[in-house]
């Protein structure tokens, strides 16, 4: 691996394990980052001063089940199916719509998007509306009540 892979995977570890602390358990989370940036399979924004402001790990596959198999894809598939996607800017919508113009200028016209192993849109409806989201990437739908 060269430099500047290894700077890179290890910069995008640090902002995974940021927001999913159970990937620092994961033996090999930096050549995991390796693999998908040497794919082209990862993307991410930058804020002007170089720290990550959000990251995709995505890759095409031919149907939203082959993204239940590790480093299964398919350059021309019509899925992309999201491994890892987070966004830290919550509070500036310009960031959503930037982010899914990097989906699309990374990955092309598709026709579905499949995440959490079960989940699967329409592509074009989810590049669409990700910059109208009111609910922030990360945090939970619901509300804790209080027990009685």
């Amino acid at each position: 691996m060269n430099v500047e892979l290894l700077m890179h995977s290890k910069a995008a570890a640090k902002f995974i394990i940021k927001h999913h602390p159970q990937a620092g358990e994961w033996d090999n989370i930096i050549e995991w980052c390796a693999w998908y940036i040497s794919n082209s399979f990862m993307a991410a924004l930058h804020h002007p001063d170089g720290r990550i402001a959000a990251l995709v790990a995505a890759r095409p596959v031919n149907c939203p089940e082959d993204g239940n198999i590790p480093y299964k894809h398919a350059e021309d598939g019509p899925c992309i199916f999201i491994d890892f996607l987070a966004i830290e800017d919550h509070e500036n919508p310009l960031v959503y719509a930037a982010f899914g113009l990097l989906c699309r200028d990374r990955f092309g016209n598709r026709e579905r998007v499949a995440y959490q192993r079960v989940a699967t849109h329409d592509y074009e409806s989810f590049l669409r509306n990700i910059g109208r989201l009111k609910k922030k990437i990360g945090e939970p739908s619901y509300v804790a009540t209080k027990s009685t």
